[in-house]
């Protein structure tokens, strides 16, 4: 029998140990929880790929009665104010309508203990400390994890595989020195807030487009300034009550200090966004919780040979701007279930694991992105149209990469990786679209002039209508991608007035070049998508081993004939080392 050991019970843990028991019916789970339930935790908000992910782990229906629906992510950008001081206060950037693939804003500590609740039904963790991983290097010899229980005895386990969940701890990446130092530093401080004035939130002063889709306070909200950001995130609280999670992430040098407080953040608020501040000081703080400089990294997180992994926080962490945190694990513990099923029937190569590692490389160098965003974030103009461009790729090429399955394949995971390319700190090209044209709109401080110049183009841009994992057609949404991406900057060319502007003309000359060209990589595409999917290996060796590819995430399709371990549908097996009734309690 197949044992896997899960090092951590926390929130990858909990998630993993319910895909693994779901995928892998035949295998053996042992998880070692060392019972650190007083971390501290975000709202949290989610996006369409965790959903997905959530739901197939049979939490639609929690979600959809005990979580708030989140209607997409809404962006403030601060506004000079105008001479008459009436003007509105910000730019409002929101969903335009209501996608079909839905997301929610997490009540965390709710969340968990649901999660918790699942994972007791199917287990009986071993309740310790991990002391040792003996890895070992022969494919048949099982690793040994030594383990300190909490009634001080020492217990030995085998497994197979082992799977480091234990978040920040960051057991094996300590063990095996694989610290590595990340590019950029950030720190964060957050809250829940209760028995405040929702109207203040509701009630600021916006130029934003009017719609009758849904209520505009139940997404997820942001906020920006010079070198940080500020989410306030809706959550169902038990009483029914308003309760938000309210948070900060910053990066220290730009704000001039790591460390933050509650007196310390309402003078930023009081400063750049005093009704911010009005509608903190209207509620009670629950709780909070900081991070100060809790960036890291790992110098290797698969192991080649498919034996080991650090799963979430234990290789690295993610800024939670886009709320990837989850959205990543969402990647990484099919990533990983596929590694152990190819190693089982003998398909695994180095090759295939190093692909899904490039995959998880391009996360980080997307994150240097964000990690540069925070330098235009005082720029409503620059940051207005960063994120109409960036939420175009994510849900031209990451949803459907995601939602068909293709990301597992080790042809498309090279592929994303060679469009994510990682640059030392210092040379990253602007993090900016058509910088030179955003150069030149971002040159004015008249509100009425920044709301022309900064639209809000997400009708435009997203592509509202799928939602089937079975017919997206990767390659016209990429065509797709690129014919919008020449009509927004065709748009913003238009927005320079260059006809009686002659010292805009050059620039504008030049800027169309760019813009034809992806028209013409869209036409391209259109005629034959084929030249952007057959990045798809069909060799057993590179491709996926769910099949059909999406079978990872809609499970009753899978082809049951072709599991790489078990073909009936047995319950899972987990290793309990406490009494049955404990478990059933």
């Amino acid at each position: 029998m197949t044992k896997i050991a899960l090092i951590g019970c926390g929130l990858s843990g909990k998630l993993a140990a319910l895909y693994l028991a779901n995928q892998l019916p035949d295998a053996s789970l042992t998880i070692i929880d060392a019972g650190d339930d007083r971390l501290p935790v975000v709202g949290e908000s989610t996006v369409e790929v965790t959903v997905q992910f959530l739901k197939a782990l049979g939490l639609g229906d929690h979600l959809e009665e005990e979580h708030l629906h989140k209607y997409g992510l809404t962006y403030y950008f601060k506004l000079p104010r105008d001479a008459s001081g009436a003007g509105p206060e910000y730019i409002q950037h929101e969903a335009p309508g209501i996608i079909r693939l839905p997301s929610y804003n997490l009540n965390r500590h709710s969340f968990d203990r649901e999660l918790g609740r699942r994972v007791d039904a199917i287990s009986s963790p071993i309740k310790g400390r991990v002391q040792h991983v003996h890895l070992s290097g022969e494919p048949k010899i099982k690793h040994r994890v030594d383990i300190k229980t909490n009634q001080d005895a020492i217990e030995t386990i085998e497994a197979d595989y082992v799977i480091d969940c234990s978040g920040r701890s960051r057991f094996l990446t300590k063990q095996l020195h694989l610290q590595a130092e990340p590019a950029y530093q950030r720190c964060s401080y957050w809250f829940r807030l209760e028995g405040f004035k929702r109207e203040i939130l509701t009630g600021l002063n916006l130029s934003k487009i009017k719609h009758h889709c849904f209520d505009s306070y139940y997404v997820t909200h942001h906020f920006y300034g010079r070198g940080y950001w500020i989410w306030v995130i809706p959550m169902r609280s038990a009483s029914g009550a308003d309760l938000v999670s309210f948070g900060i992430t910053y990066r220290p040098e730009m704000l001039g200090d790591k460390t933050m407080s509650m007196d310390k953040l309402i003078e930023v608020l009081e400063r750049d966004h005093p009704s911010l501040a009005r509608f903190v000081l209207s509620g009670r703080k629950v709780d909070e919780s900081r991070y100060y400089n809790y960036m890291y990294e790992a110098k290797s997180y698969y192991d080649p040979k498919g034996r080991w992994f650090l799963l979430g926080d234990a290789g690295f962490t993610f800024d939670p701007a886009n709320s990837a945190g989850i959205a990543y694990l969402a990647h990484q513990i099919p990533q990983i279930t596929s590694i152990i099923r190819k190693h089982e029937n003998g398909s695994l190569t180095p090759s295939y694991v190093g692909a899904m590692e490039s995959h998880l490389r391009a996360q980080l160098a997307l994150q240097d992105q964000w990690s540069n965003w925070y330098e235009i974030m005082d720029d409503p103009i620059k940051m207005a149209w960063t994120l109409v461009v960036a939420n175009m790729g994510y849900f031209h090429l990451v949803v459907p990469n995601y939602m068909s399955g293709a990301f597992l394949n080790a042809g498309v995971a090279m592929q994303v990786a060679k469009l994510l390319k990682r640059y030392p700190p210092g040379s990253q090209p602007a993090v900016y679209p058509f910088p030179k044209l955003l150069d030149a709109l971002a040159r004015t401080d008249d509100p009425h002039s920044i709301i022309r110049r900064a639209p809000a183009l997400y009708e435009l841009t997203v592509p509202f209508s799928y939602y089937r994992p079975d017919d997206i057609p990767r390659g016209k949404l990429i065509s797709r991608y690129f014919l919008k991406r020449a009509s927004l900057r065709l748009k913003a060319i238009s927005l320079l007035d260059v006809i009686g502007k002659p010292r805009y003309w050059t620039l504008a000359a030049t800027q169309l070049v760019p813009a034809f060209a992806d028209i013409a990589r869209s036409a391209l595409l259109r005629v034959a998508p084929w030249t952007y999917e057959r990045e798809a290996s069909s060799d057993p060796f590179k491709r996926s081993e769910f099949q059909p590819p999406y079978a990872f995430l809609y499970h009753d399709h899978a082809n049951h004939a072709g599991r790489a371990i078990g073909s009936g549908h047995r319950e899972n097996t987990v290793n309990s080392h406490e009494p049955t009734e404990a478990a059933a309690a």
